[in-house]
């Protein structure tokens, strides 16, 4: 972990709107580059890390005994979907939703006047579990579920059990026309809280000697259930586990493995379990620009297996 590698990484850093990226090995910071102290104390979208924050409520529900199995059909929560007659439709489990295969069609919910209702009304395009599709329709039915469930709001829930417990008390949280917190991207937070969360789950579900959610469901969590071929321009094949994102990069002969929280215009949490290994990167860059964090990571992580 050389000086040179972090001194061109911080010049890559600056070139481009990323307003801090900081990089710990344990508990240790081995690199910080903040544009000014606004980003680690304002608040500001992290966007579908949301769908990862609520993939960690679900596994304290399922810790806590609320939810009893991730494998049951989601009609026992919305009863509605038995009045469609589809028998597809009722084969969708939370596990469909937390994987992205429920096989709904991806809708503009968020311009409609009930967003569970458009989702659920969706058809199913792909036989469930068979298919990944990225879809914000299926976290924000499990903010759905986690309020039916709580019997209080997502964030309620989130409070007591997520985020009392890191020590996050600034967030902004959006709502959709019926009162339940939007499960897929639009949650704000500082770098300081996505700091705090990244270390829930590099310690396995645990936060300054607390287990906030079982190392079990980090285990399950960070698993490719649906994984995809490298892109032609990057010798890395990426997956998808519980709201998380994977990674498997080849090195030399020697694999790399991470897994990752991503929203857009470049927010990253990245856990390098196998180096104990922890990364959050905070931007607004630009479509074609917003994968920047994700390279210069790789090519540092690369650089070390190299030295």
């Amino acid at each position: 972990m050389s000086e040179i590698s972090f001194n061109e990484l911080e010049k890559k850093v600056k070139k481009i709107k990323i307003e801090g990226f900081v990089i710990y090995k344990g508990n240790t910071r081995i690199f910080e580059y903040l544009k000014n102290k606004k980003v680690v104390k304002n608040p500001t979208k992290v966007y579908s890390i949301t769908k990862s924050i609520v993939s960690i409520l679900i596994g304290i529900m399922v810790d806590k005994g609320l939810i009893k199995n991730i494998h049951e059909p989601i009609y026992n929560y919305f009863p509605e979907i038995l009045e469609f007659n589809d028998p597809m439709k009722e084969e969708i489990t939370l596990f469909h939703l937390l994987t992205m295969t429920s096989g709904l069609q991806v809708g503009k919910f968020q311009s409609s006047k009930n967003w569970v209702k458009f989702i659920l009304e969706q058809p199913v395009i792909h036989r469930p579990g068979s298919t990944f599709e990225y879809n914000s329709g299926n976290s924000h039915l499990l903010s759905a579920i986690i309020q039916k469930v709580s019997g209080g709001t997502t964030a309620s829930f989130a409070e007591e059990f997520l985020f009392h417990p890191l020590g996050i008390k600034k967030y902004i949280w959006v709502k959709d026309p019926q009162g339940i917190h939007e499960g897929g991207f639009s949650i704000s937070l500082n770098l300081e809280d996505m700091v705090k969360f990244g270390f829930l789950l590099l310690n396995e579900g645990q936060f300054k000697s607390n287990q906030v959610v079982s190392s079990t469901w980090i285990h399950e969590a960070k698993k490719p259930y649906k994984q995809f071929d490298a892109e032609e321009d990057r010798t890395a094949g990426y997956g998808y586990g519980y709201q998380l994102w994977t990674c498997e990069m080849t090195n030399s002969n020697t694999k790399i493995e991470y897994y990752y929280a991503n929203g857009l215009y470049g927010q990253y949490i990245f856990i390098v379990p196998n180096l104990n290994i922890m990364a959050v990167a905070k931007s607004y860059l630009q479509d074609d620009q917003s994968s920047a964090p994700q390279l210069f990571f790789e090519e540092l992580l690369r650089s070390w297996k190299d030295e």
